[in-house]
């Protein structure tokens, strides 16, 4: 068991982050994934009483970055939908949101950048990837990066369907 421990920790160091949420709820984040990565993997849980989400997101190595940009404003209003695509050939690496409680909704920023030798091609958009108040989990295949993130919001639930635009580099 010991062992089995160690093993876990070691490829949690080595893969990046151990797993935790980097907002509380109601709380603003801002993430970067650090230089010579892009957003591997997106989690989010959505509790009824805040009307808000945690978040969880990790990065992987997928060669240099270079040439990232910042959405100049926040992406969308509240309530209304996010649709948002990288520029040019730029993959998402941050995200920033904050939340506010008269809408009980977040607005978003996002990050992009160029990987260096690498084009995004053969781009495909996800199914919803979370139900009304229900987990999302967007695991992003190896070889693949996200480019596109789109979301609606309902003011029934109080939340929001995420989808996402995911190319092979």
């Amino acid at each position: 068991m010991r062992i089995l421990c160690i093993a876990f920790v070691t490829l949690a160091i080595t893969s990046g982050t151990l797993a935790g949420y980097i907002n509380a709820f109601d709380q603003p984040f801002t993430f970067s994934c650090p230089a010579k990565k892009i957003i591997s993997y997106i989690s989010s849980v959505h509790d009824n009483f805040y009307e808000d989400r945690l978040w969880e997101i990790h990065c992987r190595s997928e060669g240099q970055t270079s040439g990232c940009v910042n959405s100049d404003d926040y992406v969308n209003n509240f309530d209304n939908p996010v649709f948002f695509l990288c520029p040019g050939s730029k993959v998402l690496t941050g995200i920033e949101s904050y939340h506010h409680d008269h809408y009980e909704d977040r607005r978003f920023k996002f990050q992009c950048c160029d990987v260096t030798e690498r084009i995004p091609s053969n781009c495909y958009t996800t199914a919803n990837m979370n139900e009304w108040d229900g987990k999302l989990t967007m695991l992003v295949p190896e070889g693949q990066a996200i480019v596109g993130v789109f979301s609606h919001h309902n003011d029934f639930y109080e939340d929001r369907l995420f989808s996402f635009r995911l190319c092979t580099l």
